[in-house]
């Protein structure tokens, strides 16, 4: 996007964004970031590219990535066990949900991972959290070394440049009626992301603001995972950040799944 450099970006002073690589092209933020932290990147360390080549998202499904978007994949490395790795993905789409309110853009979460807008539930952005675990010999438990958190989101571009024919879009350019300043935009995820990301171990007090931005709760849905289809009513999501549906066979723990609405107006909405 343009106005993200290197120089500039730093100049945010954000802890997230404290070494910082601006790429014109780059295959795979997400691939660049993974090398990094595996080198021992510290937290904070921030990968930006104009253009991803090989932009994947969850479940390996290519992700169109013009120029225009905001393509961004950070190193973290928060004091977690590695039980409690998977609360990284509810918290980041939290705080970017909040980062796209801020701006005007009427912003929910999809579970797990998924921003859309309404009206429509079309994706505005994506989400996806790696992580890596380690088991020293002095520890009891295995905990988190680091975590890739990867955001991929349609900013200053048109639904049609993106590419994508099976599933609905949105950017922002097309729901605010303007582009958004890049650094700026920038800045309110970092903040948030910073944000949410301190208070990870008051998970419950995040999964509260989930279920307050949740546009998967309370609607009849069909799931797929490990090749078995399931459908029922979303409707809570466990203390541990897993969606509970009820089916007739009664209440079932999901922690992985893609998710289509069955009940929202205008037809199922899957990513």
């Amino acid at each position: 996007m343009n106005g993200l450099t290197e120089e500039s970006v730093l100049s945010l002073g954000s802890p997230l964004a404290r070494v910082v690589e601006a790429h014109g092209a780059l295959g795979s933020t997400q691939e660049r970031a993974r090398e990094l932290a595996q080198a021992g990147a510290p937290h904070g360390t921030l990968v930006l590219a104009g253009v991803q080549t090989g932009g994947r998202g969850r479940l390996r499904r290519s992700w169109g990535s013009p120029e225009g978007g905001l393509w961004m994949s950070l190193v973290l490395r928060p004091d977690l066990e590695a039980a409690a790795a998977p609360r990284l993905t509810q918290t980041a789409a939290v705080a970017v949900a909040k980062a796209l309110r801020d701006i005007g853009a009427n912003a929910g979460i999809k579970w797990p991972n998924d921003l859309l807008v309404e009206p429509g539930g079309r994706k505005v952005c994506g989400i996806l959290a790696e992580s890596s675990i380690r088991t020293a010999k002095a520890e009891n438990v295995p905990r988190v070394d680091h975590v890739v958190l990867g955001v991929g989101l349609n900013a200053n571009l048109d639904p049609e440049d993106l590419g994508v024919t099976d599933r609905e879009v949105a950017t922002l350019r097309h729901e605010l009626g303007r582009d958004v300043d890049a650094l700026d935009l920038l800045r309110r995820l970092l903040r948030n992301l910073d944000a949410e990301l301190r208070r990870v171990h008051d998970f419950a007090a995040i999964l509260d603001d989930w279920r307050a931005l949740s546009l998967t709760l309370g609607e009849r849905v069909r799931v797929r995972r490990s090749g078995e289809v399931l459908e029922g009513l979303a409707a809570d999501i466990a203390p541990d950040g897993a969606l509970l549906l009820e089916t007739r066979d009664g209440v079932l723990e999901l922690y992985e799944g893609e998710v289509t609405s069955l009940s929202r107006e205008g037809g199922a909405h899957a990513s």
